[in-house]
């Protein structure tokens, strides 16, 4: 019986193993095997006590299924190696593909126009030939260019199609579709490579382009990831065979036992049997003896109290549990009734225990199926929360941002004033540095707009591996205006080099966003307001603090701090779902979010986030 709870647990766990999605759910699945392996070991040594031949057949079996859930590990860690590197391509082509419709939209603008003018000098030129060639040189540039432009939309498409896809010859299509794609879209080169203006474009379409063939080659890292997935099902399915052959095994023995017990019990019986004849006579003598006794000395009434009492057995064992037993006495037959008696109310309670122990196990299941639904509407609103409390911090940050975007587009219009004061006067090198002005303005606010884009979407469904230190100074990046106008001093204490979590760039930026809000908030009637950020990491972990010399808070709120709706703030600055939220989304991602007073000797708090390391 033992034998099979254990099987029945490694069939369980197995499948576990072979589909975590991250280190904690891998390290606990293989934990719980490996406790399960331990049980089976000793179970085997029992077993082979009763039957040595075994002993060699059972070693085998458990040191082969030990091995394939060590292949199976294995695979489970390769397959977390190859979704990083997957995540990180992935990144790499987006942000190229992003930087890519930056660089094409103004070339495209630019080569329409380029067409128009060309064609109108060709009806005012005496060179007829000479313009012609021009023209058709920009239509065949503007249609290159185009190509292109379309070609690079759809590669990064099928790129991004194939990493969703699970299925091995769709895969293989995807792969043989996206080189001739590239081979293609190549064909539209020669026409843009003697414009100079497409230098940096085609730079960047040599980069995608790359990730479609080796030794890159983004879809044959997703077919590894998917054979290796094969693999996972097989080693588990070889699993489950070694765990029937173990299983029948073990009943062959156990039959075998119960073969031997039951050939014992019939020699038991044939040996009660050679005496059963003498014991017949002897006990028809007796019971003739008992009669006689009876009916002539006890004059029947101990008979009748005895037949009495057996009645009454048998109607209370048929459930009749109300029926009375009326004999009495203080002799043996009295000692009798008395104990049918306590039979009948041991057997009523029981009766009564039952009822009431079916009823809760009803309500339990109720309960049970009332607490999935609530845990799965739990999820369904924290992840709506999340997203409205992005949305919330964006609504709140919209005078800095707006003092963001403000800034430069005065700037902007004063560099294109002076540029055409210049550009008049015939000061061309002037001008051109208002030019390059101008170019590095539009590129901040770029770099802005696409930061506020990816703060606002939605997070994603798995974590991957991201830089501490780049999300944490994206989220800073949002308060630069208030950080400025309030006096805000920053005190960094980073590693020299990237520090790399598991983690949703997302959700990990939202939390920050929450903890420097909060402090920005301490700190607002500060005469010194500070806030020191700090990154430190150990063998497994990294830990993002935000320490404030703000005006902290008591001991007896500390154990509130988590609780939704609960808020230190006035009315009209809060609704107290900020730190329950972000609780909440550190745990999902494995880690741990603790505020601790600050160590500042006039009060302070201190923010920790605790993240597992790549």
């Amino acid at each position: 019986m033992r034998f099979a709870e254990i099987g029945q647990d490694i069939r369980v766990d197995t499948p576990r193993l072979g589909s975590a999605s991250t280190q904690y759910a891998r390290q606990e699945a293989l934990d719980r095997l490996q406790v399960h392996f331990q049980d089976l070991n000793r179970l085997s040594q029992e077993l082979a006590t009763y039957a040595p031949d075994l002993t060699e057949t059972l070693a085998q079996l458990l040191d082969a299924l030990m091995m394939n859930v060590e292949k199976l590990d294995a695979n489970v860690a390769s397959k977390f190696e190859m979704r990083d590197d997957l995540g990180r391509q992935v990144a790499r082509i987006n942000r190229l593909h992003s930087d890519f419709l930056l660089e094409v939209d103004p070339l495209l603008i630019d080569a329409n126009f380029n067409v128009t003018s060309a064609i109108d000098r060709s009806f005012s030129s005496h060179d007829q030939q000479l313009q012609t060639d021009a023209v058709v040189n920009e239509v065949r540039f503007t249609e290159a260019l185009g190509r292109l432009h379309a070609a690079c939309n759809l590669i990064v498409g099928l790129m991004l199609r194939a990493v969703g896809e699970d299925d091995f010859g769709a895969i293989e299509q995807l792969r043989l579709r996206l080189l001739e794609s590239i081979s293609e879209a190549n064909e539209n080169l020669p026409s843009l490579q003697q414009n100079s203006s497409s230098i940096t474009l085609l730079q960047i379409w040599y980069e995608i382009a790359s990730y479609g063939e080796s030794p890159r080659d983004l879809l044959e890292l997703k077919l590894r990831e998917t054979a290796l997935l094969r693999q996972n099902a097989q080693l588990q399915n070889e699993n489950a065979v070694l765990l029937e052959v173990l299983g029948g095994l073990v009943a062959d023995t156990v039959r075998e036992s119960g073969q031997r017990t039951e050939n014992v019990s019939l020699q038991i019986k044939r040996e009660v049997r050679s005496g059963q004849l003498f014991g017949l006579l002897a006990g028809i003598a007796t019971v003739g003896l008992l009669v006689l006794f009876s009916v002539f000395f006890i004059r029947g009434q101990l008979l009748q109290r005895l037949m009495r009492v057996l009645s009454s057995m048998q109607i209370i064992a048929d459930g009749n549990f109300a029926h009375r037993v009326l004999v009495e006495g203080k002799d043996e037959i009295g000692q009798l009734a008395n104990t049918v008696r306590l039979f009948r109310h041991k057997s009523q309670a029981l009766e009564t225990h039952a009822e009431a122990l079916e009823s809760s196990n009803t309500e339990l299941r109720n309960e049970v199926t009332l607490r999935q639904q609530a845990e799965q509407d739990l999820r369904e609103t924290q992840a709506e929360l999340l997203q409205a409390a992005k949305l919330a911090a964006l609504g709140q940050l919209s005078a800095s941002i707006a003092h963001e975007f403000n800034q430069p587009l005065a700037a902007l219009s004063s560099y294109n004033h002076n540029a055409s004061l210049y550009l008049e006067r015939g000061e061309h090198d002037k001008c051109r540095e208002k030019l390059e002005d101008i170019d590095r303005l539009v590129k901040r606010l770029s770099k802005t707009s696409n930061h506020l884009k990816s703060f606002a979407r939605r997070p994603q469904e798995a974590v991957t591996k991201h830089d501490a230190i780049e999300v944490l100074e994206n989220a800073l990046s949002l308060f630069e205006g208030r950080i400025t106008q309030n006096g805000v001093r920053l005190d960094r204490n980073y590693p020299d080099g990237s520090v790399y979590v598991l983690t949703d760039p997302a959700k990990l930026e939202q939390v920050l966003v929450n903890l420097l809000s909060n402090a920005l908030d301490a700190v607002e009637r500060q005469s010194n307001p500070t806030l020191r950020l700090k990154i430190a990491e150990t063998d497994r972990q990294a830990v993002i603090s935000i320490e404030d010399n703000g005006i902290g808070f008591t001991p007896d709120v500390g154990d509130k701090l988590f609780e939704p709706f609960f808020t230190t703030k006035p009315p009209g600055k809060g609704l107290g779902l900020g730190l329950s939220i972000s609780f909440n989304v550190i745990r999902d991602l494995g880690g741990r979010l603790k505020v601790l007073p600050g160590k500042d000797a006039q009060g302070g708090t201190t923010a920790t986030v605790e993240l597992f390391k790549t």
